[in-house]
């Protein structure tokens, strides 16, 4: 057993779902939400692409080749309904391309900045065993730290670590300051691969789980211009020269009928990134906390003392262990005649 930013923030959040679920390994008897299926899946196929990248030559992948890996049409129909995407090919297919060229940014930064060439790893699991953490002055400690990082490229002075998101809101500076995951990443790196801190950026690949939707064509055989539309530029593009076929004023060049609409629309992307270099001190702050937790967490193990449940009714309801740990609640028959009358 180890710790993990999921863990530790699991046992802040409420010490008995951290007992059932990562000491006594009980299953969740829920069904996972949408959101967690829809998260793992795509999780799957990024990392999957980008293997595909690593092995090809100069990363030049054919369409046809990513095809194999997004998923049939006919599978996951109630997440297609719930997060209204049309087809998972087109989905992903611009998720796929838009992360590969944030992707070439990273690598191409990273070799400017150390004049070396980047090494790019996947899922990456890092493990600080519980000795160097001690030599460290945040012993004793009794199990390791890890982290697994969806993307880290790095050389011997410099690293980029980016977290995938699939998400309806995009983050913002509070999750930069207020989040633990990516600071206890640059930290974990930091040991790892001796990088100095200030050398470690780290952010987000914000994905949103909603497909681009289709231009507006209007009455009078002209299309939208609402700069509100949820299109990219270049469906929008290929939609005005289809209609209008090359017209000399209904085209998106500077000047034509739909410009102002199609400079609008490259706000819109399949994915975003947004990252920054490490805070020391956000870093070491977080760092010293999970340690604390990490062997807060020991000591009750260790001395078998009560992981106790707390009470609140956020986080209470969205649980997944609610009706193991308060069966006495009689949750769904008595919340359903509440909310009846």
């Amino acid at each position: 057993m180890s710790h993990s930013n999921s863990s530790l923030n699991c046992f802040m959040d409420c010490p008995a779902k951290y007992d059932l679920h990562y000491i006594k390994r009980i299953p969740s008897p829920a069904k996972p939400s949408p959101h967690l299926v829809f998260g793992s899946m795509a999780h799957e196929v990024l990392e999957k692409a980008g293997q595909l990248r690593d092995h090809s030559n100069l990363g030049l992948v054919e369409p046809g080749e990513y095809h194999t890996i997004i998923p049939s049409e006919v599978l996951y129909p109630n997440l297609k309904t719930e997060f209204q995407i049309s087809s998972w090919q087109r989905y992903f297919m611009a998720v796929i391309k838009q992360t590969s060229t944030y992707e070439k940014e990273c690598y191409n930064e990273l070799q400017d900045e150390s004049g070396l060439e980047p090494i790019i790893e996947r899922e990456v699991k890092i493990q600080i065993p519980p000795e160097l953490l001690g030599e460290l002055g945040y012993g004793p400690c009794k199990q390791a730290v890890v982290g697994v990082i969806d993307l880290l490229l790095y050389t011997p002075t410099h690293a980029i670590i980016l977290d995938y998101k699939f998400s309806v809101n995009r983050k913002s500076q509070d999750d930069f300051d207020l989040d633990s995951q990516l600071p206890l990443y640059a930290f974990l790196v930091h040991l790892q691969y001796d990088i100095p801190l200030h050398n470690i950026q780290y952010g987000y690949i914000d994905i949103p789980k909603q497909d681009f939707g289709k231009p507006t064509l209007l009455s009078n055989g002209t299309l939208s211009r609402s700069k509100s539309q949820n299109l990219s530029q270049d469906m929008y593009k290929k939609a005005v020269d289809a209609i209008h076929k090359g017209d000399a004023y209904y085209n998106c060049e500077p000047g034509g009928y739909y410009h102002d609409c199609y400079c609008a629309l490259a706000l819109n992307k399949p994915a975003y990134l947004s990252k920054q270099y490490a805070d020391l001190d956000i870093v070491h702050n977080i760092a010293d906390d999970i340690m604390q937790e990490a062997k807060l967490i020991d000591y009750m193990q260790e001395h078998k003392l009560p992981f106790v449940r707390k009470y609140g009714a956020y986080n209470c309801k969205s649980c997944e262990y609610l009706s193991i740990c308060k069966p006495w609640l009689g949750l769904e028959d008595k919340f359903k005649c509440h909310l009846q009358h």
